[in-house]
């Protein structure tokens, strides 16, 4: 077999303790994929700071499989984005600020000043979850824009905050497609959206999308697996 290339993720793109952030780590193997829209599925923990093979259309750690990727669709209608005014009133309720499973998640841990900080909290009157995103150049970027494997973290953390309201019982990510439509600008309000989608036994569904002046960035839909 051939090796194509190798995804390193480094330690600062951590989801739960010592492994990587699944949507960050999904994005980056993602774009070894030649297709607009990803389904990415991870099978083991993502290991930090390690180069990782891609080939056959899989991520290996030596021997081991770490995830599998292939071109895919994604029929996911997004419901009426809220006003940001109304985005941040949900966020300002943060129900995982008090009791965030992964406190130093990139993605969404409360303390990291360095990551996307993706916290949401529930919209009044509807289903969905919603805050406000402005990313700043402390993200990778290209000058304006994050990067696309920065689209799907923020993509990624949003998409579980719904299925665990309460911040718990823990959950990872198992399989996640996604889909970014246009860049996410550097220093502009974008609307995070999420919302659940059914349960079955431990697995869970949800959907989530970026909003931004120009309508939506990327959307993307999470099966989520409890380990509580």
């Amino acid at each position: 077999m051939t090796v194509v290339s190798t995804v390193r993720v480094a330690a600062r793109f951590n989801g739960p303790p010592g492994m990587g952030n699944g949507g960050y780590s999904a994005g980056l193997f993602a774009a070894r994929v030649d297709a607009g829209t990803v389904s990415v599925r991870l099978r083991r923990p993502v290991p930090l700071d390690r180069d990782l093979e891609v080939r056959d259309g899989g991520l290996y750690d030596g021997d081991d499989l770490i995830a599998s990727a292939e071109p895919a669709t994604l029929d996911l209608e997004v419901p009426p984005a809220p006003t940001l005014e109304e985005a941040r009133k949900a966020n300002g309720k943060l129900p995982w600020r008090d009791r965030h499973p992964f406190p130093t998640c990139f993605g969404c841990g409360p303390g990291r000043e360095d990551g996307i900080a993706a916290l949401l909290g529930p919209l009044d009157g509807r289903q969905e979850w919603a805050g406000v995103w402005r990313p700043s150049g402390v993200l990778p970027n290209d000058g304006a824009h994050v990067l696309p494997e920065i689209v799907w973290a923020a993509l990624d953390c949003p998409s579980a905050q719904p299925v665990a309201p309460d911040g718990g019982p823990a959950f990872v990510l198992g399989t996640f497609v996604a889909q970014v439509e246009q860049p996410v600008e550097l220093g502009v309000d974008h609307v995070l959206l999420a919302w659940e989608l059914g349960r079955e036994g431990r697995k869970a569904y949800s959907a989530s999308a970026i909003i931004g002046p120009h309508g939506v960035c990327g959307r993307a839909r999470a099966v989520w697996v409890s380990i509580g």
